[in-house]
């Protein structure tokens, strides 16, 4: 069995401590809940975050500015039981998520239900299939952007197909234009720099 990261109880540990008094319960029963349905699971560490693997990934969380998030790395491949995900299935998308705001939000016999999905899903050894993804076409606002920003656009062309389709599809989930412009205007900030759009949460 493949090995999770030595460190990992230690960084999240630390990771808990930093934690704001509103998050931090809510982190700590995410973790104390997805440990205790099996265990055989192990606490990792990937991109800066904590991770809980056993015979591959199976989630992760992290506190955002309003909320608490919980990614499925199969998110795409589970039933959405009790219609907790953020985002619809989408075929073409691996991940899901389900956001905490307040420990009262927090359900734990929902979650242990998905970490018990994404648990069958890693011992029978079934994976998404990104072969089947479809390449997402830049929109044309996007695409001017890049016209105008030499710099971001020559950065963007050199990044892989799964990097570019990572900014795209935020640009495209936004419900306002107002919320759309934002981000587009943050992620023409961070292409100059060579960051993809996760790079908070990476080891990089």
């Amino acid at each position: 069995m493949a090995k999770a990261n030595p460190d990992a109880t230690k960084n999240i540990n630390a990771y808990l401590a930093k934690a704001s008094d509103v998050q931090r319960p809510i982190l700590e029963l995410i973790r104390n809940t997805v440990s205790s349905v099996d265990d055989r699971i192990q606490e990792d560490w990937k991109w800066n975050a904590p991770c809980f693997f056993m015979n591959g990934m199976i989630c992760w969380f992290v506190g955002f500015k309003n909320h608490v998030s919980v990614n499925f790395h199969k998110g795409s491949l589970m039933q959405d039981t009790f219609k907790a995900f953020v985002e619809g299935k989408d075929a073409d998308k691996g991940n899901r998520m389900i956001h905490y705001k307040t420990l009262d939000d927090v359900n734990t016999e929902v979650l242990k239900d998905y970490v018990k999905q994404a648990l069958l899903l890693n011992e029978q050894n079934i994976k998404v299939d990104y072969e089947k993804k479809k390449t997402l076409a830049t929109p044309d606002y996007f695409s001017e952007a890049l016209d105008e920003n030499p710099k971001s656009k020559a950065a963007f062309e050199n990044f892989t197909d799964a990097q570019r389709r990572d900014y795209i599809e935020w640009l495209v989930e936004a419900k306002r234009e107002a919320t759309r412009d934002k981000r587009m205007s943050q992620a023409i900030e961070w292409i100059a720099e060579g960051k993809v759009r996760n790079w908070k949460y990476m080891n990089c």
